[in-house]
């Protein structure tokens, strides 16, 4: 009877390092996100970009041009800000919605709306839009 208490108090005891180990590394994901772009991260929701000047901002903006660069080749175009944006977190990626402001052969600046995917395990960029607005 002692064996079976002890071994159900250590299988109770397992599961509940588990799964704070579990909710720890979550909850680390989650402050890496929000310290960047947020001061709350809603899982699936919107959330504006309060900094659009914030560097991982920037960056993902950057990556959102140098990417539609590649996919038309008869526009260069050069990157100039960000004047506003959004983003949400969902199914282990947070999803980018970016106006940016980018000059076409440095004549005349546009602004464009980009989309970009980000994915929280390995940080792997995806352009899914950009369009001239």
């Amino acid at each position: 009877m002692a064996f079976k208490s002890n071994s159900l108090s250590f299988a109770t005891l397992s599961m509940i390092v588990i799964a704070s180990t579990f909710c720890h590394v979550f909850a680390a994901n989650d402050k890496r996100v929000s310290k960047t772009l947020s001061s709350s991260l809603a899982n699936g929701g919107w959330q504006s970009i309060q900094n659009t000047k914030d560097p991982k901002v920037m960056d993902i903006a950057k990556f959102a041009v140098t990417e539609e660069n590649k996919r038309i080749k008869n526009v260069e175009l050069k990157f100039a800000s960000v004047s506003d944006g959004r983003f949400k977190v969902d199914n282990y990626k947070i999803t980018f919605q970016l106006t940016i402001v980018a000059m076409e052969f440095t004549i005349k600046a546009n602004e464009y709306e980009a989309v970009v995917t980000e994915s929280l395990k390995n940080n792997a960029r995806e352009l899914i839009s950009f369009v001239s607005i």
